[in-house]
């Protein structure tokens, strides 16, 4: 088995005045606070043909990716490595809110209803960026080729959160997400080659009153891990299940309180030191789980499974009613009859739309795709497995638990990466819609987005596991 790291820089060349992604702002881009990166890591697994057992991972410090804008990342990469197929690589967004806006829907700062003008009539605003840092992920998968290290891997995971997420729709819930690394030792001498975090937390420490580029915390656990090995450890960072579990950053800890009030937990007011604090803290409790790490635990020899599944998922609702029903069908009915209805027109032909959509038995149908991979290791005493799942969207903490207690690898080793491949919904369960409603049905393609992601991930978990037997 052979393992590399990479970066490389994604910032805008000229990112003043650049319209930024995440939050209505009133204003574009305004400066920097810190730079914001493509990451990779290259797996390489023994196989007699090239390529047939390689895994390529990219996170990106970005909001979210569209179905459409990840397929172009893999062709593009695929023109060069053609032994690279599709589901051999995955591609992530951190999900920072202070990124620079790639589908055209904060094109117009200013509130909901620029936000709403972006959707109809802003893509093809971004190609010039867009085919920019994809070239520079190009270039990077070739510096990930040409610096392949012989290595042994291991896996942990621990329940962490010192006080630093909250669920922001269920805080008396005080939710504990797990930390989790993915570590690469050299094999001639057991030095540290570099490792995957993976932790669940929303990237806005910084307020939606910033108005300037951040890659937000998962920069600073980079940040922090460089510093803290004095830069000779390659580190990536992957965000688990967070659509609902924000960063406490003013907001405080008396869940009784915010229970009664959520607007203090939506509207925190974090700054960098915020930023800052919250990365160095996961940073240094990664680092410490990656050397608590016994040697006997790494594995030599890896073989991967692969899983990719594309489907289509309606613009539809669910049947019910409640105190949350009028508003809920308001929102519904302004994306189905008028939002999608024109942006469908208008995105007919566009290269990089928010959503691929098209109309399916007279219902508007979106694009997604879910991912699992299976990594099969052993070393002279013992084989063990687990898994990299993917979700297209910002998973809430309900569903990220069921996954991983139905994952064919077993909860303790099962990954969850959300906002890869696609960004198509907050995937909440349909209790959350129909008693609370509020802001993520909202932004989503379909109230049933979630309930469709867990069907489809269930029955690929049952086939896999019916394989297995």
């Amino acid at each position: 088995m052979k393992v590399s790291f990479s970066k490389t820089k994604i910032s805008p060349r000229n990112f003043i005045g650049t319209p930024m992604a995440g939050y209505t702002r009133k204003n574009p881009c305004l400066g920097k606070l810190d730079d914001l990166y493509a990451y990779g890591v290259l797996i390489e697994g023994k196989s007699e043909e090239i390529g047939k057992n390689d895994l390529l991972l990219i996170s990106l410090d970005l909001l979210k990716i569209p179905i459409a804008l990840c397929d172009y990342i893999k062709n593009k990469i695929k023109e060069k490595y053609p032994s690279l197929d599709a589901e051999h690589i995955l591609v992530h967004c951190t999900h920072t809110h202070s990124a620079p806006d790639l589908t055209g829907e904060f094109h117009w700062p200013g509130g909901l209803f620029n936000v709403i003008k972006g959707i109809m009539f802003g893509s093809d605003r971004n190609d010039d960026y867009i085919v920019w840092f994809v070239n520079q992920i190009v270039k990077m998968v070739e510096d990930l080729t040409n610096n392949l290290i012989p290595c042994k891997m291991a896996w942990t995971k621990k329940k962490f959160n010192p006080d630093i997420v909250i669920n922001r729709r269920h805080p008396t819930r005080k939710t504990t997400p797990e930390l989790g690394v993915i570590s690469f030792i050299n094999v001639k001498n057991n030095n540290l080659i570099g490792f995957i975090i993976n932790y669940s937390c929303h990237p806005t420490t910084l307020s939606y009153q910033n108005n300037k580029l951040s890659a937000d915390y998962p920069g600073k656990v980079i940040e922090r891990v460089s510093q803290s090995t004095n830069n000779s450890v390659g580190v990536i960072y992957f965000n688990g299940t967070s659509g609902d579990l924000n960063p406490i950053t003013t907001c405080g800890t008396e869940y009784k309180k915010l229970d009664l009030d959520k607007s203090l937990i939506y509207d925190q007011l974090g700054t960098y030191n915020h930023t800052k604090k919250i990365g160095n803290i996961i940073a240094d409790e990664a680092l410490n789980l990656v050397k608590s790490l016994p040697k006997e635990d790494y594995n030599i020899n890896i073989e991967f499974q692969f899983y990719l599944k594309n489907f289509w998922i309606p613009m539809k609702d669910f049947k019910y009613f409640s105190k949350t029903w009028f508003k809920n069908k308001f929102n519904y009915a302004l994306k189905k009859y008028l939002l999608l209805k024109v942006a469908k027109i208008v995105l007919e032909n566009a290269n990089f739309p928010a959503f691929t959509i098209k109309r399916k038995k007279l219902k508007i149908h979106g694009k997604t795709v879910i991912q699992f991979i299976k990594f099969d290791t052993n070393n002279e005493k013992t084989s063990k497995s687990f898994s990299i799942m993917t979700v297209p969207g910002e998973l809430f903490e309900e569903y990220g638990n069921l996954f991983l207690k139905e994952s064919p690898t077993g909860r303790d080793n099962s990954f969850i990466f959300q906002n890869s491949n696609d960004w198509i919904s907050y995937l909440f369960p349909a209790k959350d819609y129909i008693n609370e409603g509020g802001y993520e049905p909202l932004a989503s393609f379909s109230p049933i987005s979630g309930y469709f992601i867990e069907k489809k991930m269930l029955e690929l978990f049952k086939n896999i596991k019916t394989r297995k037997a």
